[in-house]
């Protein structure tokens, strides 16, 4: 996060993403906007985050369901932010199943490097989110390993850096369209909005219209998709 996505390339730039493109199709069909809302959505099941992320285990999937559920749900709240998290979550960490950036080096700012769901990466960076409740994370700016091994400080990570480190929630901007989604990817990514295009963007609309197609949404047309 902002650190890492600035200063290095994208984590994920050669993953494939063919039967995410048939997704992209199906679900985006030629609509011009987004006409259904955004339906609430407070909770997400293991086999919606394996739909999502087929290349999650199941037994992974349904312990990230719970603590995703328990941290995120009320701060995501609808179908479209969790979309976006999602999207975002899939590039960061491969579909939730790289939670340290590789390589982990001085020159990725170790033992500060990315870290999590939503690869939380910086000294200054792990020091805030360890004094916000919204993490529930203290221990993090001594241990910081602890991101990448104990699930619900991973994901305490993430709620940090969608709820707070930016100063205001990402869940504002999530509004269903590509343009919510680009908001989200930009401060994610760079720590700014507009930001011209984000390290992973691809990937990260590829990953957001799966996760609509998963959570049975209905978004906006895309112009750039690929």
């Amino acid at each position: 996060f902002w650190l890492k996505c600035s200063q290095f390339s994208s984590p994920h730039p050669s993953r494939p993403f063919a039967a995410m493109r048939v997704a992209i199709a199906a679900v985006l069909g030629a609509s011009a906007s987004n006409t259904t809302g955004c339906a609430g959505m407070s909770s997400i099941s293991a086999s919606q985050l394996t739909c999502v992320y087929p290349q999650l285990s199941s037994d992974k999937a349904d312990m990230y369901a719970s603590h995703l559920s328990s941290k995120m749900g009320s701060a995501l709240g609808n179908v479209c932010a969790w979309a976006a998290f999602l999207g975002n979550v899939g590039t960061e960490s491969n579909g939730l199943t790289e939670w340290t950036q590789n390589p982990c080096s001085s020159a990725t700012a170790a033992p500060y490097c990315g870290r999590g769901p939503l690869q939380i990466t910086g000294h200054s960076n792990y020091a805030f989110c360890a004094s916000q409740g919204v993490c529930d994370c203290p221990t993090i700016e001594g241990t910081p390993t602890d991101v990448s091994y104990d699930t619900n400080i991973g994901v305490g990570t993430a709620a940090c850096v969608w709820e707070a480190l930016s100063g205001h929630s990402l869940s504002g901007d999530a509004d269903g369209t590509s343009t919510g989604l680009l908001k989200t990817a930009c401060i994610i990514n760079a720590g700014h909005y507009p930001c011209g295009t984000p390290n992973g963007w691809s990937s990260r609309q590829q990953y957001w219209a799966k996760a609509n197609s998963c959570l049975g949404a209905t978004v906006e047309s895309v112009d750039a998709l690929i």
